[in-house]
């Protein structure tokens, strides 16, 4: 039976898990800039309210069972300058027990089947580069860069078939 199987995705509940949610995206910024220097709790909160407030849809834990093991943060439906609808990826998180083990693609095509189904025609997203393994991941899927890296990371591009 794949792996995949024993994954369910709730939307966050950021009254109960505000915490929870704090720590991944700490541990997502240690393993893409190598320390957690520079992270800012309130900034990240912030975010957090911004998320569950305009895109609920796309703030989702990752349950392995009863366990929460993940983290999606998303946005579908976006609309671009030039009047295309895509999506943007913000985080794939998984603790790191459970890295390694193919459920970082099961994450990946969820989110990506939300886009398609929302009409998105591209999906967008970041990495630091340096992370190797978010790069290997990227590479891998089909992304591809787009542009030079900035301080903001390396923008990624995929073109989602409808």
């Amino acid at each position: 039976m794949p792996l995949t199987q024993y994954l369910q995705f709730k939307p966050v509940n950021l009254n109960t898990h505000l915490d929870l949610c704090t720590a991944f995206r700490r541990d997502a910024y240690r393993v893409s800039y190598g320390s957690e220097q520079g992270f800012s709790t309130a900034q990240t909160q912030h975010w957090f309210n911004t998320l569950a407030s305009e895109y609920p849809a796309g703030f989702q834990h990752v349950l392995w069972g009863s366990d929460i093991i993940g983290q999606l943060e998303f946005r579908s439906a976006l609309t671009s300058e030039h009047s295309e609808i895509y999506g943007y990826i913000n985080l794939i998180y998984l603790q790191a027990s459970h890295r390694q083990r193919g459920l970082g693609q099961a994450l990946q095509d969820y989110v990506l089947e939300k886009f398609a189904h929302d009409g998105c025609k591209e999906a967008y997203l970041r990495y630091i580069p340096g992370n190797l393994m978010a790069e290997r991941f990227y590479g891998k899927n089909g992304w591809q860069a787009a542009g030079d890296p900035s301080l903001r990371g390396q923008l990624m591009v995929k073109t989602l078939t409808l």
